[in-house]
């Protein structure tokens, strides 16, 4: 895994560059009314955790330890701190 560091809003801020195998055996836990439902997300399913986007580029960058980003976004969240 490659580490990089970006200028953000937030300053300097780490981005870590995932690979495929890094998105292997995820799943999303529901919690109601004493039931958990687990479910499982296909490891081919990478989603941009801003704007959705479907991913599939690699490396991923990964912002504060496990949001997933588009290069657009990570364009934008860079940009935005050079705005200020």
């Amino acid at each position: 895994m490659k580490i990089t560091y970006i200028f953000t809003a937030d300053g300097k801020t780490k981005v870590e560059w995932w690979g495929q195998e890094r998105f292997r055996n995820r799943e999303s836990r529901i919690y109601t009314a004493g039931t958990v439902h687990v479910i499982p997300i296909p490891d081919t399913l990478i989603l941009c955790d801003f704007c959705n986007a479907e991913i599939t580029e690699f490396p991923v960058p990964v912002l504060w330890g496990s949001h997933a980003l588009c290069g657009e976004c990570l364009t934008n969240v860079q940009r935005r701190s050079n705005d200020n």
